[in-house]
């Protein structure tokens, strides 16, 4: 199994990324009040320029960051984007558009579109679309905009399409919609579902709606002794803010030599209120120890991959010293522009103060912890 480009895209890191000599990470420290305001602003450009790059998997991970963190201004460009030509660009952007609009009360005004009907009916069209992954998340976008009229046939897309990948983006948006009856059509999938990847957007689904059987079957792969499934299972359990894994990403925090799933602990304890990983994505914000001869995961892609990984973990743990670590990687000439665009999403998130709950509608209420104790489809076989 492997992550793929759709809802797992940060995963994938990317091409290009010179090999630099070995960097030491600079302390955990903030930053102060002139360098924050170029930070914000940079970071700003640089989400804009992502949503109208050449680069389809680029522009799939701004409109989620747009959506998480971005200001007013930043966030139209997800508008701009529903119906682009892409059509995973097109899924992200709608999905997107859903989250926004279901999130917050000012979520309108966020978008800063001045024709909401307009914008209703070039998503009901995106419903009719030929792909019936931008059709999954029209629907999405529609009932998140008070049309649900449509919502039950993403329960068609689960059960009876055909394509894995369809499969999994239903489930992704069934649990997203947070409708605690939709528990009962999710067991349904899961039962006849035989792609491991697809059961794992149903497990996440599940899960973030507090189903127990989700959790711990989510848990239990979060030990797998196959790391690419453990860190899938550990990322699940963090997009779904689930307290009842955080002994676990306690223990995967500390007992791994893979990054990948130390850093998606480091994110699920951020996720929960806790620090303790703080120091782990500092570290690996600038990791240059790929694995050597491994087959389709070449060093430069694992290179990109963590340090997405620990900038997305530095978001959720939400500590101000990680700003000055986070701006010394936005300024490495060499950087990715996926890293870059993980940074940025991290830096906004700590300067503007947003908070994952007003957001993106994740978890279940009742599964959530406090904000802050101590100071996150398609698949691809």
């Amino acid at each position: 199994m492997r992550y793929n480009q759709h809802q797992f895209a940060v995963l994938i890191g990317c091409v290009g990324l010179s090999t630099a000599a070995c960097i030491r990470p600079p302390e955990p420290a903030p930053l102060d009040v002139q360098d924050q305001s170029r930070f914000r602003a940079l970071s700003i450009q640089n989400l804009r320029e992502a949503a109208f790059c050449d680069d389809p998997v680029l522009r799939m991970q701004a409109m989620e960051a747009i959506q998480e963190v971005a200001s007013a201004d930043a966030a139209s460009c997800i508008a701009d984007n529903i119906d682009n030509g892409y059509a995973g660009v097109s899924f992200a952007a709608l999905m997107a558009l859903g989250d926004m609009r279901r999130a917050t009360a000012d979520g309108s005004a966020r978008l800063a579109v001045a024709n909401q009907n307009r914008l209703l009916q070039r998503v009901r069209t995106l419903a009719e679309d030929r792909d019936p992954n931008v059709r999954i998340a029209a629907l999405y976008a529609l009932h998140a905009m008070g049309d649900a009229t449509r919502t039950r046939e993403l329960a068609d897309f689960l059960l009876r399409n055909t394509d894995a990948r369809v499969r999994a983006n239903a489930a992704l948006a069934i649990g997203r919609l947070r409708d605690p009856t939709s528990i009962q059509l999710l067991h349904q999938g899961l039962k006849r579902e035989k792609k491991d990847a697809v059961k794992m957007q149903i497990l996440e689904a599940l899960a973030s709606l507090g189903d127990s059987h989700g959790i711990e079957r989510l848990k239990f792969y979060g030990f797998s002794a196959v790391p690419d499934q453990a860190a899938l299972a550990l990322m699940c359990l963090a997009n779904a803010r689930t307290i009842e894994a955080e002994e676990m990403f306690r223990i995967r925090l500390r007992d791994t030599d893979y990054p990948e799933i130390r850093l998606q602990a480091a994110r699920g304890l951020g996720r929960l209120g806790f620090e303790e990983g703080l120091d782990t994505a500092v570290r690996d914000l600038f990791f240059n120890r790929p694995r050597r001869n491994i087959a389709n995961d070449p060093p430069q892609q694992q290179i990109a991959r963590v340090r997405a990984l620990a900038a997305l973990a530095l978001e959720a743990i939400d500590n101000p010293t990680s700003l000055g670590p986070l701006w010394s990687a936005f300024n490495e000439p060499d950087q990715s522009p996926y890293v870059r665009l993980a940074i940025s999403r991290a830096a906004l998130r700590l300067i503007d103060g947003h908070k994952s709950d007003a957001a993106r509608p994740t978890g279940h209420e009742s599964h959530r912890a406090p904000a802050n104790r101590v100071a996150g489809t398609g698949v691809e076989d």
